[in-house]
Parts: C-alpha cells; sequence; structure tokens
C-alpha cells in the first residue's frame, strides 16, 4: 500500500466515523427506523405471512382422490366426458338461453331470494 492509498483510506475512516456520530441522534434517521419497524411488524402481522411461514399441521392427511381404487376411476370417468361437453356448451345456444334467463332471474325478487338462500356461510375466520 502507498502513501497515497493509506492516507485515503484514513480519511475515509474518519468521514465514516464522522458520519455515524452525525446521523445517531438525527430525526430522519429515527423516523426512518420507526417507520422500518412499524413496516416489519405489519407484514408479520398479515394473513398472508403467516400462511406461507405457518408450520404444517401434523394431524392434516391429505389423500390424493385420484390415487384410490374406489374414487379413482369416477374423477378420471368425469375428466374425460367433462372436456368435450364443456367444449360443446361453449358458445353454444343453450349457454346464451341459460345466460338470458338467468339475467331475467337474479333482477326479480324470486332470484334475489334464491340468492340469499344459496350463499354460502361466512367462514369463521372472517369472524374474528
Amino acid at each position: 500500500m502507498t502513501w497515497d492509498e493509506s492516507r485515503t483510506a484514513k480519511m475515509l475512516q474518519a468521514a465514516e466515523k464522522r458520519l455515524s456520530q452525525a446521523s445517531e441522534g438525527a430525526v430522519l434517521v429515527g423516523a426512518a427506523e420507526s417507520l422500518a419497524g412499524r413496516l416489519e411488524a405489519l407484514v408479520r402481522n398479515s394473513r398472508c405471512y403467516r400462511w406461507l411461514t405457518a408450520e404444517p399441521n401434523p394431524d392434516v392427511i391429505v389423500i390424493d382422490l385420484r390415487e384410490t381404487y374406489t374414487v379413482g376411476p369416477f374423477i378420471g370417468l368425469l375428466e374425460t366426458v367433462a372436456r368435450p361437453v364443456e367444449r360443446a356448451w361453449s358458445n353454444s345456444g343453450l349457454e346464451s338461453a341459460a345466460a338470458t334467463a338467468g339475467t331475467t332471474m337474479s333482477g326479480s325478487r324470486i332470484g334475489q331470494l334464491l340468492s340469499a338462500f344459496l350463499e354460502p356461510p361466512e367462514s369463521p375466520e372472517r369472524e374474528r
């Protein structure tokens, strides 16, 4: 290391020390740290963060029904039949008639009552 590099390194260290001393009591630094702390708490308490970082429940058992002997063939049959039926239904006259009837029915009093009756209940998590 030559004399110039050594002198430059010492000057940089002195400048860093002065900046850190000056910023210790600065209002802007305190506000930024406070904001960062609040933001961290907000993220850590969010449902999404808790869901992504939650440990799996050891009591939950997941069974892929497609691999079972009793339900698997029915699911395979439904998947085989559902694709052609969906293609035939799309853009058919029956689909447009059903959409028109649904729109007309949803505006009626009976349609509104059926909609309210068939609406799923609130999940227990939302009630908390």
